[in-house]
């Protein structure tokens, strides 16, 4: 009899307890966000996935109704800015807009990283990705990418390629095109994307992989020679510009850029936020910031970006392994 009675009691503490923690989760997402959020970028002010992250930030609270603070923490190849959200509340009012390279790169590159890119953030939503050109100096004797291969194979080691860092972005798309076609050029490190231009405009280097948005100016002044795009398709807004695809090379250098929270985040948030970046991607505001930025528009909920993080955290990793790029 009292354990009948102990029981019964048990079962409807149980049940209130369930239905307050529902009621509660209810009232969170119904009010949120409430104040204020903060999306940590995590390279300087200015940069190409500031001035995205900004477009983004901008469209996203219009239809929130709430303001979104662009915050930049820069330094470390992404990596402090990256653990500073990582370590955030999770309560969805810290999230991160980021590229690639913080999480499909970084965590095979350096030996000691301090966040998990699996573990400490989950996805919210992709924005897009970068589609990265391949230039080439004009002092170079190549018209398109299969010359610059065949130049590349009769003189191993003698070319040069630059890159904004050792385990960039930029470093890792050049060695996806030198690892797939067995070939050996010298790595020439920089500190940053223009610098790197600026060597290979001056016939310091040989050839790079950067960002349409770099590149086709400097190729339409006649600086550099450009080979094709490292994307899955042409850019819409630059449907001249052939990829490497197109041309026999599949080489696929196309960084994402995406927001991420950290672990634990509410569901509700993370839908919530969710929604209103797919939405604002569609405005078109938002549309021509991203564009002229050199983004190719290619949004994706919560599901659908962390499918792609699984995915490129082997593409570029396996590209890493395989030219054993190492920081210390």
């Amino acid at each position: 009899m009292l354990n009948s009675l102990f029981g019964g009691r048990r079962r409807a503490a149980a049940v209130c307890a369930a239905a307050l923690m529902g009621a509660g989760a209810s009232a969170w997402g119904a009010g949120y966000p409430e104040r204020p959020i903060t999306m940590v970028v995590p390279y300087n002010a200015g940069g190409g996935t500031d001035v995205l992250a900004r477009a983004v930030a901008n469209g996203a609270g219009k239809i929130l109704k709430q303001s979104i603070i662009v915050e930049n923490r820069p330094g470390a190849s992404g990596m402090i800015g990256s653990s500073l959200v990582a370590r955030a509340a999770p309560d969805g009012y810290t999230m991160e807009v980021t590229a690639a390279d913080t999480h499909s790169i970084n965590p095979h590159v350096y030996p000691k990283i301090s966040y998990d890119a699996r573990k400490d953030f989950v996805a919210v939503a992709q924005v897009g990705y970068l589609p990265y050109a391949m230039v080439v100096s004009t002092r170079l004797p190549v018209k398109s990418i299969q010359d610059y291969i065949a130049l590349a194979r009769k003189e191993p080691g003698k070319l040069t390629y630059a890159s904004w860092g050792v385990g960039s972005s930029s470093q890792v798309a050049m060695e996806m095109l030198n690892v797939s076609q067995g070939l050996n050029v010298l790595h020439v490190p920089f500190t940053g994307a223009a610098p790197a231009m600026q060597a290979l405009m001056a016939g310091q280097v040989d050839a790079l992989f950067v960002p349409l948005s770099l590149a086709k100016p400097s190729a339409d002044a006649g600086k550099v020679r450009m080979m094709g795009l490292g994307a899955p398709k042409r850019f819409g807004g630059a449907p001249e510009v052939p990829t490497l695809a197109e041309q026999g090379v599949n080489v696929i250098a196309a960084p994402w850029i995406g927001i991420l929270v950290p672990a634990g985040t509410p569901q509700a948030a993370i839908d919530t936020m969710a929604d209103a970046v797919l939405r604002a991607v569609k405005t078109q505001p938002v549309i021509d910031a991203l564009t002229s930025g050199g983004l190719e528009i290619s949004p994706r909920g919560a599901k659908g970006f962390g499918e792609i993080l699984v995915q490129d955290y082997k593409l570029w990793g396996d590209t890493v392994k395989a030219a054993n790029i190492k920081a210390e």
